[in-house]
């Protein structure tokens, strides 16, 4: 489990916040099910979709491994832990409010997961996270020569 030039995290370490990470998004998408099963006057496959469609979609855009919108590291981090403490509440919420007979188990168990993962995430600096790192080359200035303005003593006036 050493550490080679390319890998700052043990393969161990990356494979449990892999794991973590996916259970917490299952999770996410199972408390916006269960939050539209209890609060929207839709029958349950509509309401269902209705709201798991739209999460999927802004995720897929912003949050997933491969988004196509692209934010900094922290930004996304903190956007993502915020996401899994509101589901987790709204988990939290749904259950007590439609099945009585349910305990709150499953939001216990995302906030468990969610402070497993930040715990993983700050021990490593947020190497864990798969995340674009590579530098940016930076933008050169068009060059006068290959612009065709003109140079020397007549560009002033």
């Amino acid at each position: 489990m050493g550490k080679n030039s390319s890998q700052r995290v043990s393969p161990f370490l990356s494979a449990i916040y892999a794991v973590v990470a996916f259970l917490l998004e299952v999770g996410l998408l199972f408390a916006a099910a269960l939050a539209a099963i209890a609060f929207i006057d839709l029958p349950t496959i509509p309401a269902i979709l209705v709201v798991v469609i739209p999460l999927l979609v802004v995720w897929a855009i912003f949050f997933s491994p491969k988004a196509v919108v692209k934010l900094r590291l922290r930004t996304r981090l903190l956007l993502i832990y915020i996401i899994y403490l509101v589901g987790a509440y709204v988990l939290w919420l749904s259950v007590d409010h439609s099945f009585y007979d349910q305990s709150q188990i499953w939001a216990i168990a995302m906030l468990a997961l969610t402070a497993i993962s930040a715990i993983l995430v700050i021990a490593t600096g947020g190497y864990v996270v798969p995340h674009d790192r590579t530098k940016k080359p930076p933008k050169q200035a068009p060059s006068r020569a290959s612009s065709g303005a003109p140079k020397g003593r007549r560009a002033a006036r």
